[in-house]
């Protein structure tokens, strides 16, 4: 049985009122902006060959996407929750990454990396992005971290 979508929407929007109350820095980004930060997710951290599939995922009308699955293996490990925010950030002058939600077809949202507490980072599934760092770090329902570093080893074999 596949969750009400208006709940799962409403959950979302009670999530970000509660993350702003507490002063975090945040934008709900539009459709658009949502899909070119979602093309840059599929074209930086996803496997070449997956990257379509992933992008179908991502479209999806509330179904999870776990994206640890979808992230490079190469470039993916687990990750301890102390120190998550500042390694995501780490080497970048900007302090703000694009998160996506672990429900298909959500907003995704800029966040202020210096606004966010790690407790609700490390809790709040779905995927941090930091382009500029080259990092990603992917929550799972289960509160495993996982952290994808695109600076890691020598050179890539798909780009």
């Amino acid at each position: 049985m596949r969750p009400d979508e208006r709940f799962l929407r409403d959950t979302f929007r009670e999530q970000l009122a509660r993350l702003r109350a507490l002063r975090v820095d945040l934008r709900t980004l539009g459709p658009r902006t949502t899909e070119a930060h979602a093309a840059r997710l599929a074209e930086e951290f996803v496997e070449p060959d997956r990257s379509v599939a992933f992008r179908q995922a991502l479209e999806g009308k509330g179904g999870p996407v776990d994206f640890e699955k979808w992230l490079r293996q190469d470039r993916l490990s687990p990750r301890e929750a102390r120190g998550c925010l500042a390694w995501l950030a780490a080497g970048a002058e900007a302090l703000v990454c694009v998160r996506f939600d672990r429900r298909a077809g959500f907003p995704a949202v800029t966040l202020g990396v210096d606004t966010l507490d790690e407790a609700w980072a490390s809790s709040w599934p779905g995927v941090y992005v930091h382009f500029a760092a080259g990092r990603a770090l992917a929550v799972t329902v289960h509160y495993e971290l996982f952290q994808c570093d695109l600076r890691v080893g020598m050179g890539s074999p798909y780009r």
